[in-house]
């Protein structure tokens, strides 16, 4: 059952993903609300597991790793936790879903460059488990993660 969220849960959503540095006191100003109600959403969207997290986000691109991929893993049947431990050992290896398809897994993969990323690729090879692989290279990201749309979209519906 999806949680219910009331207009003000949402408002403090947004401001917490448009500006996450600006802190329950700028947020219950500029919302117009007592700083202990902002917290109590906040500590509310913590508990229903919506806000994950606080961590800042890294462009690994800044960090010199300007190669992008995604590969697609093909896994050997009931070795998903012996694959995930290998492949948690690669540090450019940076996320890993499970999916449904013609895949088992789909990994985000960064790396210096094109030499770079064909190493990071026989590392996964090597990892038990892992059967065959397939690789999308990104030539440019054009629309970042984002989640303000979706909460402002949310806000909307709450409205009508």
């Amino acid at each position: 059952m999806a949680p219910v969220f009331e207009p003000l849960d949402l408002a403090v959503l947004r401001l917490i993903a448009e500006e996450p540095r600006a802190g329950v006191r700028e947020y219950a100003r500029r919302l117009g609300v007592a700083r202990a109600t902002v917290q109590s959403r906040v500590d509310k969207l913590q508990r229903l597991g919506v806000l994950i997290s606080w961590r800042p986000q890294f462009d690994p691109a800044a960090m010199g790793y300007s190669g992008l991929a995604y590969v697609r893993l093909q896994l050997a049947q009931g070795k998903l936790e012996r694959t995930l431990d290998g492949l948690s050992r690669i540090p450019e290896v940076i996320e890993a879903n499970a999916v449904a398809g013609d895949a088992d897994l789909l990994c985000r993969v960064v790396a210096r460059d094109n030499a770079g990323l064909e190493e990071v690729l026989q590392q996964i090879i090597a990892v038990d488990g892992v059967e065959r692989t397939s690789t999308e290279v990104v030539l440019s990201r054009r629309l970042m993660p984002r989640i303000s749309p979706l909460i402002r979209k949310m806000h909307e519906e709450l409205r009508r």
